[in-house]
Parts: C-alpha cells; sequence; structure tokens
C-alpha cells in the first residue's frame, strides 16, 4: 500500500488541478454557472472527505460492491486513462501562438509516469509547492485586470444548464480521492475549499468583463487573450509566458492525480507497480482519439464515472 497523503495536500492537488482546467475550458462561461457548478463540485468534495475511509475511494468501490464493484473499477480505470489522454491535450492549449500537439502532451506525461513511480505522497507535495505559485499568478491577474473590466458585461448570459457543464469539468481532478488519506479532518479547514469555485468564478467574470461575454465565450483561451492586455505597473507588458508556464504546472497536476488514480485503482484489480506508467504510456497513444469527443460524452463520462459511482459505493458501504 502506498504511503497515504495528507488531507491539506488533497485539497491543494485538487486546487492545482482544476486550476488547468479552469483557465483553459470554463473562462468563457458566464461566471453565475461556473459558481453554481464548482459549488455544487465542492459539495460533492466535502460530502467524500466526511464519508470516506482512510484507506480511499478506490478500496471502497472495489470493496464494498462485490463482482460489480470490480467491474465498475475496471470501467472506472479505463475512462480515466482515456480522460488522460484528453487532459494531456490541454497542454498545447496551454501554448495557443505554436503547435505543440501531442509533444507536449507526451512530455508532460513522461514526467508524470515517473512520479507515480515516486508516489502518489510524492505527486502530492510537488502540486503543493505549485498550488502557492498558482494562487499567487491568478491573483496577481485577476487584480491587475480589474481597472479595465467593463461592469455591464458581468451579467449573467447563457443558459442555465451550463453549470451542468462547469459542474463535470470540476469532477476532473476527482483522481485525488482513490487513494489512501490520513491526517486530521478539520471543518473549518474543509470549508475553505468553497472559495475555489469563487475564485474560479471571478476569473471567468474578469475575462468577460475585459473581453466581453460573446468574445470570451468565442475565443479558444480566452484567459490567454486577457493576458495579453494585463500590464504590471508598466514593466512587465505581457503576461502570457507567465500564464503559459501556470496552466502547464496546472495540467501536470492534474494528470498526475488522474495517473495515481489509475495505480489505485489497477492496484484493486490485480497489484502491479506500473500501472500507473502504463496508464500514461496508453493516454499518449489515445490524444488523437480522444481529441474529438464531444463536450457533451466528456461531461456525462465525468458525472457517471466520478460521480454518481462513487455515490453509489459510499451509499452501499453505510446501508446497515
Amino acid at each position: 500500500m502506498q504511503q497515504p497523503i495528507g488531507r491539506r495536500q488533497r485539497w491543494a492537488w485538487m486546487a492545482a488541478g482544476l486550476s488547468a482546467v479552469v483557465g483553459v475550458c470554463l473562462c468563457g462561461v458566464s461566471w453565475l454557472w461556473l459558481l453554481l457548478g464548482g459549488a455544487a463540485a465542492m459539495g460533492y468534495y466535502y460530502y467524500l472527505d466526511r464519508v470516506l475511509p482512510e484507506r480511499g475511494l478506490a478500496t471502497q468501490l472495489a470493496g464494498t460492491l462485490g463482482w460489480l464493484g470490480k467491474i465498475l473499477t475496471a470501467l472506472t480505470l479505463v475512462w480515466t486513462v482515456a480522460v488522460m489522454g484528453w487532459a494531456a491535450g490541454l497542454a498545447d492549449a496551454a501554448f495557443p501562438m505554436v503547435n505543440g500537439f501531442p509533444q507536449l502532451g507526451w512530455v508532460l506525461l513522461a514526467l508524470v509516469a515517473w512520479g507515480t513511480q515516486k508516489g502518489s505522497a510524492a505527486c502530492a507535495r510537488c502540486s503543493g509547492v505549485l498550488c502557492l505559485f498558482l494562487l499567487a499568478l491568478y491573483g496577481v491577474l485577476v487584480a491587475f485586470s480589474l481597472p479595465d473590466v467593463q461592469w455591464v458585461e458581468l451579467r449573467p448570459q447563457g443558459e442555465w444548464d451550463r453549470s451542468i457543464w462547469c459542474l463535470a469539468l470540476f469532477l476532473m481532478p476527482a483522481g485525488v480521492w482513490y487513494g489512501p488519506c490520513a491526517g486530521e479532518n478539520k471543518k473549518g479547514g474543509r470549508l475553505l475549499v468553497f472559495l475555489l469555485p469563487v475564485f474560479a468564478a471571478a476569473l471567468a467574470a474578469v475575462t468577460a468583463g475585459v473581453l466581453t461575454q460573446p468574445l470570451a465565450t468565442a475565443r479558444p483561451v480566452p484567459l490567454y487573450d486577457l493576458a495579453q492586455s494585463v500590464s504590471l505597473f508598466g514593466v512587465v507588458e505581457r503576461m502570457e509566458p507567465l500564464l503559459s508556464a501556470a496552466l502547464t504546472m496546472g495540467v501536470f497536476s492534474l494528470l498526475s492525480s488522474l495517473a495515481c488514480a489509475c495505480q489505485h485503482l489497477g492496484d484493486q484489480l490485480h497489484p502491479w507497480n506500473w500501472t500507473g506508467p502504463a496508464a500514461c504510456v496508453l493516454a499518449g497513444a489515445l490524444m488523437y482519439p480522444v481529441k474529438a469527443v464531444s463536450g457533451d460524452f466528456l461531461a456525462a463520462g465525468a458525472l457517471l464515472f466520478w460521480l454518481a459511482i462513487p455515490l453509489l459505493a459510499t451509499a452501499v458501504s453505510k446501508s446497515p
């Protein structure tokens, strides 16, 4: 059994991975729907943190539902590998001015494969350090963009069902829940995670306020366009390189959480120390096929494998 991670490490790991999803995929969504979907996801994570045993969700899933649990574990493993291929493609979106697909994703997958061999605790510690840097950079980006915000553009736009899409994408770093976790369970610390959707909504609101909501929705990576207009005291005129570095770090954290989840899921089927690295290799091969997958299919799979099935496993384990 791998060394368990700490609870604060798990939250930081999740936040670092989530930053890539928000930065690449969600800043074009109206801030209200992002806030609602993100708050629902945080409520789900809050519930998991309360009811999950220290051994993690992978053991819970495989050991609670008998033979059905083994089948669901295998299906979740396959789904997680496929999503890793999609997530690796986000590395190319971090550098929209160049065509780095799929080489950038392959480089990150190679680093993640090496990190997975070190164990989930090592990946969690690394992402915890990255989380502090990401918080500072995105905070600076929001603060120095405020003078250019057109407040009339902050009116909520679009349909409410976009909040379901946001909920699904907030589930992308759910891999952090599949491994063992130990440490004191403080209620106040758990409540702080509800600041994550608030911060994500603020980032989306500033993006729409500067670019206008229609333009933010139309652009592939609107946050990158926002960074082009930000100036820090007239000294740093262009923040795109820093943003690209931040998005790349976030993609690494996201991929490492998914790869470690594959390792934990694979251990429930057949213990093997190379399940995580093997998942990285398969994800690299899947980058081309999964690039064409529709967003609705991605959202539906996330809601099924990372929300509905874990809720089923926890509900069964609590039944007498």
